[in-house]
């Protein structure tokens, strides 16, 4: 098989792909699996609690925004008003004669309102991501073994696909 030929194949399997909303489908895996049972792909265990002081703040900033139905003041799951979760967009190219799926946060989040008006400022979910990750609360970090199941799923996938005839 010519090098043109499999890269052909490669893009024609990576439309496929999106076709069958397969990046799509891993994504709400994620995102409800962190909603539900505040489930950290990481470790394969729950977020940890919630400092008494979060919980008070959150009760507070609950007062004054519109929260997702998934909120609790108590529940360590990343959701509150549910916007970073919902900026989770999966993505899948062919580059060259690999394809590449991607996961990650996108756009901005507003920020919180206050009994006095707007709390801060808006800021890149991309940004709060990596706030999150800096306290070991990242959503879409997995382990090793998680990516690597992952990548093997994906592959026999692909492998299945790309020399189907």
């Amino acid at each position: 098989m010519k090098l043109n030929d499999l890269e052909k194949r490669v893009r024609k399997v990576a439309t496929s792909l999106k076709q069958d909303k397969f990046g799509q489908r891993i994504r709400d895996e994620i995102v409800s699996k962190v909603r539900t049972d505040a489930f950290r792909f990481k470790t394969g265990k729950r977020f940890r609690k919630l400092h008494p002081l979060t919980i008070e703040s959150r009760r507070r900033l609950a007062k004054y925004n519109k929260t997702h139905p998934d909120y609790s003041p108590t529940k360590p799951n990343l959701t509150f008003t549910g916007r970073l979760l919902d900026s989770v967009k999966a993505r899948i190219q062919a580059k060259g004669s690999s394809i590449v799926l991607s996961i990650n946060v996108s756009g901005m989040h507003a920020p919180y309102k206050g009994a006095l008006g707007e709390i801060g400022k808006s800021r890149s979910n991309k940004k709060i991501r990596t706030e999150l990750a800096s306290i070991g609360r990242d959503p879409l970090e997995l382990s090793k073994k998680a990516n690597r199941r992952l990548t093997r799923i994906i592959t026999a996938i692909i492998k299945e696909r790309l020399f189907r005839r």
